[in-house]
């Protein structure tokens, strides 16, 4: 058979009958039906790391999920052209296959008529479909695109089928190409790190970019391909010019020192004034983040898109002539505000874990300091922080104004 396709005419071996799989960590048991091969499934919510399996809390007390990017410097079995050629293939496949399963997915959904509850979602199963209409997609990649693209559209269809608060999400070329995690390797040597995997029915070979500024992503790296460090997806995706590769992987957890003498709760609230303050238990105010340089940054942002906004006239379009510095400036302005929510979550986290909290209570209500500001990208940044430093994070009001996920699956 050819483009991966299952030779139909042969009947598939029965499964065998339900066996226990048993969590390494707490010796929790459940039964699972097994696969063809005879190897039992793994449950819902548990994780299969060298022969073992574990539940889902064993697996958070062990290890972190951690995202890196770096750039690719150079492909070392083919030239940029050739690399380019595969990729724009592969992205316009991905584009392509995401837009139609959501599509598909709104017009297999059920309608509005009249009824107070929305009713469930039917069983929607696209994978066969999508083989056939896209064949050039490795079967794994199109397992990985239907269940990202299931998860969009049910975290947006009550608005979108419901309410009509929202559109339907759409994908915008270059939509990124997962990689699952036994599709891809990462060797260090000698300060080069190269990563291994299959693209266009080929296996490259892609060096990726060092240096100082990426000290971070390279530590990484360098855990995962030692082993320490269990790989998971990975996503080639275009920024700007650059090409990068996303790799999630989970990582060892360190036990911070001192966790037993911890007690006490600091409690974290934004304010019109300053962006965050921390009070102690009698509410007395011991830490104070004022970060005025983000409202400059915001005002400075807005005015530029201003004034480009009113230089966009009818003799500019389609494409303004200024469009390449205005799609550099947004990108910068992300850039800033993403390494904003890094430092202001790792100098709470460092504080919180300095003073031995053992919990933080954290309020984000107040907006009006910024209102532009990524609210949300914030909280994320300190449940993270917090998580890794092994103290308790307590939200004590429900996030508000959650934006919807990325065009990526």
């Amino acid at each position: 058979m050819t483009n991966g396709q299952r030779d139909t005419s042969k009947p598939l071996p029965a499964p065998s009958a339900a066996a226990p799989v048993v969590c390494a960590g707490c010796t929790a048991t459940r039964d699972v039906k097994s696969t063809l091969n005879g190897i039992p499934r793994t449950p819902s919510g548990w994780k299969r790391h060298a022969d073992c399996y574990y539940c889902s809390s064993c697996w958070g007390r062990a290890y972190l999920l951690r995202t890196i990017a770096l750039p690719i410097a150079s492909p070392l079995d083919c030239t940029w052209d050739e690399l380019n050629a595969l990729l724009r293939q592969a992205w316009q496949l991905t584009t392509s296959a995401c837009n139609w399963m959501m599509t598909e997915l709104y017009a297999r959904d059920v309608r509005r008529t009249g009824a107070e509850e929305m009713p469930p979602m039917p069983s929607v199963y696209l994978y066969p479909e999508l083989r056939q209409r896209f064949p050039d997609l490795p079967s794994s990649t199109v397992a990985t695109l239907e269940r990202a693209c299931q998860r969009k559209y049910r975290a947006v269809r009550y608005r979108v089928l419901w309410t009509s608060g929202a559109a339907l999400p759409n994908y915008r070329y270059p939509a990124p190409f997962p990689v699952p995690a036994q599709g891809w390797q990462v060797e260090c040597q000698d300060g080069v790190t190269v990563i291994s995997l299959r693209l266009g029915g080929q296996r490259l070979r892609l060096r990726l970019k060092g240096g100082p500024q990426f000290r971070l992503q390279l530590r990484l790296a360098a855990l995962i391909a030692s082993g320490e460090a269990v790989p998971g997806e990975a996503y080639l995706r275009q920024e700007g010019s650059a090409i990068l590769f996303s790799m999630a992987a989970w990582l060892p957890r360190q036990q911070p020192a001192a966790v037993r003498d911890r007690t006490g709760v600091l409690t974290v609230a934004t304010r019109r004034d300053c962006l965050l303050t921390a009070s102690n238990a009698r509410k007395e105010a011991i830490w104070i983040y004022n970060a005025d340089h983000l409202r400059r940054w915001q005002a400075a942002h807005a005015r530029q898109l201003q004034r480009w906004s009113e230089d966009h006239k009818y003799e500019q379009r389609p494409v303004p002539a200024f469009a390449a510095r205005r799609e550099a400036a947004v990108r910068k302005y992300r850039h800033r505000m993403e390494s904003a929510c890094h430092e202001i979550a790792a100098q709470l986290a460092g504080y919180a874990s300095r003073r031995r909290y053992a919990t933080v209570r954290y309020d984000d209500s107040e907006r009006g300091f910024c209102e532009q500001f990524p609210w949300f990208r914030l909280r994320s940044m300190i449940a993270e922080k917090m998580d890794a430093a092994g103290i308790a994070l307590e939200l004590a009001q429900p996030a508000v104004n959650q934006p919807d996920e990325e065009g990526q699956p």
